[in-house]
């Protein structure tokens, strides 16, 4: 649970971090953190149905998949981008 809970604090920043040069996909995360903290609530009080935990499990999957993205559009793409044009603006020996 003490993994879960530190995933949970980066998972609510990560729209911070999208917000300057990603807007709408920090607003369309907003909601599954809402719903995750919110099931988060339920689990500890323990009124969790089965088909609760299927929804937190689920979310959770979500927003794994989420972050994925996220590190990719905020670290990866401006990386590979830099490298390809860095590719494009070397000489070529002929």
């Amino acid at each position: 649970m003490d993994v879960y809970m530190v995933y949970l604090f980066v998972i609510t920043a990560t729209p911070l971090f999208l917000w300057q040069d990603y807007r709408k996909l920090a607003l369309a995360h907003i909601p599954f953190i809402v719903t995750i903290w919110a099931l988060l609530i339920f689990y500890i009080g323990g009124g969790m149905t089965p088909a609760a935990h299927t929804l937190f499990i689920s979310l959770f999957v979500i927003n794994v998949l989420f972050a994925h993205l996220a590190a990719y559009l905020i670290f990866a793409r401006p990386f590979l981008k830099e490298r390809s044009l860095a590719k494009k603006m070397s000489p070529t020996k002929e």
